[in-house]
């Protein structure tokens, strides 16, 4: 895709009637009427190059224009910094971009910067931003998307100086408009800038502005940093950027921000680090007929001088944040005030027009939600105003920005008639997760990126809190096991996992760190905290936490002081302080297994524990790194009584007396409802118990502990501690199994034998095996919906009638392909280009929608794949379009699949640029379409370098080589690595922890395969 480069020349214009006279396009003003404005100027002023046109109320420099990226490379800047001047040489201007001064002046004034060294990417501390005046103006014409802009950064000085190093990318500050005044003086006093003192550090995303001669900021005196520039209103879904969408068959554009991680830059400049927060005033211009939105209410609105058509909008001054948290929003969307009851902030959810309808659910649970975090946080939420908006085009599932938090619309729309359970717990997670950031990363910002976690491990499992205030039903904190605890475990079993706290400096690396690590066992280590101090004693330690570091920034290891103070207080009884405890879960990565070894007659056990790993190589015993934790243990026989007992960080093992009596018939269970972070074995005799429980009468054990030993056994016998035996024994009871929890874990063991199998002589018999277990399940829940019945029952009849589908019932089959026959025969669907379509929604439920569309795709051909791709085009609920675009990948036709392989990179195919990787991965996760697409992006990558967005190749690498199980598969996929080393920035650890996943999928093979079937023969 072409980009729009930044020019900073004068070119005359062949065209012009007055050849003694400079035209210079300015298309960034192109809106609407007003067309292309030109600027024409008098040869002689030339030189000056001091010409600036007035544009509402900014004064910008005439050679700040934007034009298409057609034009010789030697006169654009491509996000450079230059040192701008009139010089007609094109060379001269892209040499002074990226140059050292060559003025003769000595290098040792220079700033000296090692732009290869990641320990260099902090800027220095020399000063401090205090407060930003930022004002924006996204031209939302199409062929001119650009940004003018002016900010004003009042600085406190903290070391003497003559640099002011910030940061910014894809940005060109006019160099004439650069201005450094010392505060407190009458007139205030104007330091020089050095002609050649403003440099652009591309590795390092630094401008850099050095003062001219003597003049140097003093240390504890306040300066004001002033400048004008120009970027690019990009479609790349950072910093500030456009996302398109049609309202009415109408295409529309609008201006939306994502700073988080370091893109803040990208919109303007600044000091784009967590812990140098600033207050900002935002003014943002729009066209009359537009929204605009920030952090802050809007206190005033102002005509453009001179453009009846615009308006600046004025917004309050914030709180101090940092500017990953600050949002921009210029749109023509529909506000919908939600009802707050007696609060004294105001709630809003903004989404386009035509998605009004699907606002209610947000607007009902919102402001609940947030009511709920003030009275858990005990602080109230500071800001006069919360919106949230659903934007079209979002990369992430949403962002926290303070007072204004941007969605994807499926994580924040829900249609009742189009939208599933599935879709409802999604939107209600998501605003709850974001919710809780309003505290736990906004009012309390980690200090750097490295304790990213602190932010979104408290948000993900204070999301779970929030969730179940306002939906019971859904039962989440059972839920938090599988879809937390359990789901991380398989990636931090792996040797290339890291640490939750882990040492990030260069960018790429921060947007690494953005992993199930930081926010699943996040999540998982602050329940277990919770669970061994109490849920008083945490409860009040975090308050305490927060309000000593509001709008300030956080440690680790001042939310571990807060909770041992807090402990100590309420005399809860632990082996040493918070910290020594929990730096054995952050400071390394992986979890233990802890062995549980009966003796039987005298009423004690034998604990150990190790490090648990899929496979371990020849890295694994270089790892000088001593995995032992300080793990909490508890224990139970009955679930009315409990023991506990702790393995220090420097034990191996230990023997224990059982508190409880556990008679030498009776099983005992430890890691009881699974709080702790670890997995359990036990001697044969115990699992044998165990599995005589279940099978007699497995509700005499909680739902979550069913739910731990289908994922530990199974595990287990993965990673070769247990025998597949056992394992596959315990799933039997699945036949007696209602509950949702339990299914959701062993389903999750099971897809993983499955994926391993399908491709083998064995899958017929393992298909034998899963009927067995699942067809009493699918007979008991049915097909069809039931009125009023218990959500979970909902979600547990989707995975029923999707796994009785995919391993061949009849019954299901036929049921799903004439559903479909009969939505596909809908006279209401012959209108697939009117985007309000109102077909009768009773003819597939929601729920089912995705299991019955990929059925009937998979069974039939292309007409059933043309009909579900018309009805994505047409669709106005994107939760709907997710399901369709999901099912539309269960093709068995080889071209099919080639084709939305190809769409996934074209722009005009209606597949979204942030739908990309997820169509690519959706591809790879079936059976055919497994080869075809690592070819794909092998054969494309370049291509998906210049569509996907960075923060997207991790995901596409993880789910193309999720299942690669043979030795060429393997060797394929680490010479794909070889030979995309250099273009695989962001990904590194991605593409490891993918190779280290097919390595143990090859050992299962070699190891575990064969044992799988002789059991299944056995059995079967």
């Amino acid at each position: 895709m072409k980009k729009t480069h930044l020019i900073a020349k004068y070119q005359p214009s062949s065209n012009s009637p007055h050849p003694q006279h400079v035209q210079v396009n300015a298309p960034l003003l192109g809106f609407g009427d007003f067309g292309r404005l030109c600027l024409r100027m008098e040869a002689q002023d030339l030189e000056a190059a001091e010409q600036f046109y007035h544009i509402h109320g900014v004064y910008y420099p005439a050679w700040s224009v934007a034009v298409p990226a057609a034009v010789p490379p030697a006169y654009a800047v491509g996000g450079q910094l230059a040192s701008f001047s009139p010089d007609p040489d094109p060379e001269a201007t892209t040499n002074k971009a990226a140059a050292p001064d060559s003025s003769g002046s000595d290098k040792k004034d220079q700033p000296q910067h090692d732009t290869t060294s990641k320990k260099d990417v902090r800027l220095p501390r020399t000063v401090l931003p205090i407060h930003y005046d930022v004002r924006l103006f996204p031209v939302l014409e199409k062929g001119n998307f650009s940004i003018l802009g002016q900010v004003s950064i009042d600085l406190q000085c903290q070391m003497e100086t003559d640099c002011i190093v910030l940061h910014s990318a894809d940005i060109v500050v006019d160099p004439q408009s650069v201005k450094v005044i010392e505060q407190g003086k009458p007139a205030g006093k104007t330091l020089t800038v050095a002609s050649d003192g403003i440099h652009y550090e591309t590795d390092m995303e630094f401008l850099i502005i050095r003062l001219k001669d003597k003049d140097k900021l003093t240390k504890g005196a306040n300066y004001t940093l002033s400048m004008n520039f120009v970027g690019n209103l990009t479609d790349q879904l950072r910093g500030l950027y456009r996302s398109t969408y049609k309202e009415d068959g109408v295409e529309k554009s609008m201006a939306v921000s994502q700073m988080e991680p370091t893109d803040a830059r990208r919109a303007f400049p600044c000091f784009d680090e967590p812990n140098m927060k600033a207050t900002f005033t935002v003014t943002l211009g729009r066209h009359r007929d537009m929204t605009a939105l920030s952090n802050m209410p809007l206190i005033k609105t102002t005509q453009m001088e001179g453009m009846e058509e615009f308006y600046w909008d004025h917004f309050a001054p914030s709180v101090p944040m940092s500017t990953y948290l600050v949002a921009f929003i210029v749109a023509n969307f529909t506000q919908v005030e939600a009802d707050v009851g007696n609060a004294t902030w105001k709630f809003n959810i903004y989404a386009r027009p035509s998605a009004r309808n699907q606002t209610q659910y947000a607007s009902e649970i919102g402001p609940k939600i947030q009511t709920f975090f003030e009275d858990y946080f005990q602080i109230p939420f500071p800001l006069p105003k919360q919106d949230m908006i659903a934007i079209p085009d979002f990369a992430s599932g949403a962002m926290e920005n303070w007072g204004l938090i941007t969605y994807r619309e499926t994580a924040l729309l829900y249609d009742e008639k189009k939208s599933s359970v599935t879709n409802k717990e999604r939107v209600c997670e998501v605003i709850a997760h974001e919710l809780a950031h309003q505290w736990f990363g906004n009012l309390v910002t980690m200090d750097w990126w490295t304790d990213l976690w602190l932010n979104e491990g408290f948000a993900s499992y204070a999301e779970y809190l929030g969730a179940q205030h306002v939906e019971p039903g859904l039962k989440w904190l059972q839920q938090f096991v599988t879809s937390e605890l359990q789901n991380v475990m398989s990636l931090d079993a792996l040797e290339s996992s890291h640490p939750i706290s882990v040492v990030v400096h260069h960018p790429n690396e921060i947007h690494e760190i953005f992993d199930r690590i930081s926010y699943g066992k996040g999540a998982t280590i602050i329940r277990m905290l919770a669970a061994f101090l109490g849920e008083k004693t945490f409860r009040q330690g975090l308050s305490n936490y927060l309000k000593s570091r509001q709008y300030g920034n956080a440690v680790q290891d001042d939310l571990w002081d807060a909770l041992t103070k807090q402990a100590k207080v309420d005399k809860v009884p632990l082996p040493t302080d918070v910290k020594q405890i929990m730096d054995t879960w952050t400071l390394k990565m992986g979890f233990p297994v802890v062995t549980v070894t009966r003796e039987y007659e005298n009423n004690s056990v034998f604990l150990s524990q190790e490090r648990f790993l899929m496979q371990r190589s020849n890295a694994s015993s270089q790892d000088k790194t001593v995995y032992l934790w300080w793990v909490p243990l508890t224990y139970t026989t009955d679930f009315q009584t409990l023991g506990s007992t702790w393995l220090a960080d420097g034990q191996t093992s230990k023997k224990h007396e059982l508190s409880i009596p556990a008679d030498k018939n009776q099983w005992v269970i430890f890691n009881v409802d699974q709080t702790g972070y670890y997995r359990i074995n036990y001697d044969s005799k115990n699992w044998q118990m165990i599995g005589q429980q279940l099978m007699t009468n497995h509700l005499a054990i909680s739902a979550i502990n069913r739910a731990q030993i289908m994922d530990d056994s199974l595990n287990l016998a993965e990673a070769g501690l247990l025998d597949y035996e056992t394992a596959l024994n315990l799933t039997r009871y699945l036949e007696h199994e209602a509950d949702y929890v339990p299914w959701d874990a062993a389903l999750a063991g099971m897809n993983y034998i499955s994926s391993m199998m399908s491709r083998t002589s064995g899958y017929g018999l393992l298909k034998k095996h899963f009927r067995t277990i699942i067809m009493p399940l699918y007979n008991l829940v049915g097909f069809d919906q039931k009125v009023g019945e218990d959500l979970l029952l909902t979600k547990l009849r989707t995975k029923a009638v999707s796994w009785a589908c995919s391993i061949g019932n009849k019954d299901c089959i036929s049921r799903a392909v004439n559903s479909y026959a009969q939505w596909m025969a809908d006279p209401e669907n012959q209108c697939w280009k009117r985007s309000n379509t109102a077909e009768n929604i009773d003819i597939i439920s929601p729920n089912l929608k995705g299991t019955v569309t990929c059925t009937a795709i998979a069974e039939g051909d292309e007409v059933e794949w043309e009909f579900a791709l018309n009805r994505y085009m047409a669709s106005n609920v994107a939760s709907e379009r997710d399901v369709l675009l999901t099912s539309m990948s269960c093709s068995e036709k080889p071209w099919i699949l080639a084709k939305m392989l190809e769409m996934s990179l074209n722009p005009t195919s209606g597949i979204r640029k942030q739908d990309a990787g997820r169509v690519i991965s959706q591809v790879s996760s079936n059976s055919l379409g497994r080869y075809m697409t690592f070819n794909f992006i092998r054969e494309k990558w370049t291509d998906l370098r210049k569509v996907v967005p960075t923060n997207f190749f991790s995901y596409i690498i993880k789910a193309v080589a999720k299942s690669f199980n043979t030795e060429l598969e393997l060797k394929e996929f680490i010479q794909f690595r070889e030979d995309r080393s250099e273009e695989l920035s962001g990904a590194e650890r991605a593409t490891q922890q993918a190779i280290d996943r097919a390595k143990n999928n090859l050992n299962w093979m070699r190891q575990n395969y064969q044992k799988v079937v002789d059991w299944l023969q056995r059995v079967y």
